[in-house]
């Protein structure tokens, strides 16, 4: 592989280490609901082994993590100023619960990126 992938696949690979650990699993408790050997697992948190696609969805799908968070896609930036402006306008129209899931959302995201 060359090395504009390899860089790609070990961000991945610290990102999945970071969002375990931030959820406070250990290897052996993250791999629990994966079906997966911690061992396995532990070879591709260090980068060391490619996660599939499929191990990927699954491991967002179990663990409610936008794939987004995970890996960097490439998209077209917008004004900060505007992006606050709409987000600011969406929160007001919230209130108790969801508010309470969008600071946990923004909080996990903020800890992850």
């Amino acid at each position: 592989m060359n090395n504009k992938v390899d860089n790609k696949l070990k961000q991945i690979a610290c990102k999945l280490r970071k969002i375990r650990e931030l959820k406070g699993l250990t290897r052996d408790k993250f791999c629990e609901q994966l079906g997966e050997n911690s061992d396995y697992w532990g070879l591709i948190e260090r980068g060391e082994q490619p996660i599939s696609l499929v191990k990927l969805l699954q491991v967002c799908e179990v663990y409610d993590i936008p794939i987004e968070s995970i890996v960097d896609l490439k998209h077209i930036g917008q004004d900060d100023e505007l992006l606050r402006k709409d987000i600011a306008s969406l929160v007001e129209q919230c209130k108790g619960r969801q508010l309470e899931i969008i600071k946990k959302f923004i909080t996990d995201i903020a800890m992850t990126l």
